[in-house]
């Protein structure tokens, strides 16, 4: 007679751990980080080398052309008047545009820049040349409601005449009048690019009341420092 002894249980199954699925290196976040940095300093780098390879034109200063819109640098036509007696104001004048330029190369970070007064020979007319190599924002005139004031026109216009903006100072004139041409007169005229800023400032009313023609002398500069 044999005796039933119970079976002994099964061993139990222990689940073997599953590695977990390997996730791409892009889609990691160090490497995702890493790629950000890397990309951002080739970008920041790549032109930085590339003009630091090249030496690019920006901390380079315009050479100011010897003759602008008619007129000759200051220097000059201050010899024509008396070379002899004008030699202090020509160096007043030399320093004036020399810590001028400087002055506006500081303001944009060091880039080159240029400075220059012209005359014409009776010393009626000036304007001043300042071009430097960097972008610069739009000119702009304050507002002013002349028709609330009672004026024709508000004291500063902005004229734009192609790639070139001009401040008109309009000669103050009564609503439903118009203002005397021959006493308004344009401040100042402006272009820029991404490598370029030229303005003309004038330094007198006489021969200065067109903003075309102003405009047009710009144009000259430009064509002349741009190459």
């Amino acid at each position: 007679m044999t005796a039933d002894f119970p079976l002994e249980p099964p061993p139990q199954q222990v689940p073997v751990p599953q590695p977990e699925p390997r996730r791409p290196l892009l889609a990691r976040p160090v490497a995702v980080g890493l790629i950000g940095v890397l990309a951002g300093a080739f970008l920041v780098g790549v032109p930085w080398l590339v003009l630091s390879l090249l030496g690019g034109p920006s901390g380079q200063a315009p050479a100011a052309p010897a003759n602008l819109g008619g007129l000759s640098r200051a220097e000059e036509a201050i010899a024509k008047l008396d070379k002899v007696k004008g030699q202090s104001m020509i160096a007043r004048v030399e320093k004036a545009d020399r810590e001028t330029g400087a002055a506006v190369s500081a303001a944009y970070g060091g880039a080159g820049a240029v400075v220059q007064e012209y005359r014409d020979d009776k010393f009626a007319r000036g304007f001043q040349l300042i071009a430097v190599r960097a972008p610069s924002p739009e000119l702009f005139a304050p507002y002013q409601d002349a028709q609330a004031l009672g004026m024709a026109k508000p004291d500063t216009e902005l004229v734009r005449v192609g790639d070139v903006q001009c401040l008109l100072h309009n000669d103050p004139a009564a609503l439903g009048s118009t203002p005397d041409p021959d006493q308004s007169f344009v401040t100042s005229c402006q272009r820029s690019g991404p490598a370029l800023t030229v303005t003309i400032r004038t330094l007198s009313r006489e021969g200065n009341g067109d903003p075309r023609e102003l405009a047009g002398i710009v144009k000259e500069a430009w064509g002349t420092l741009s190459r």
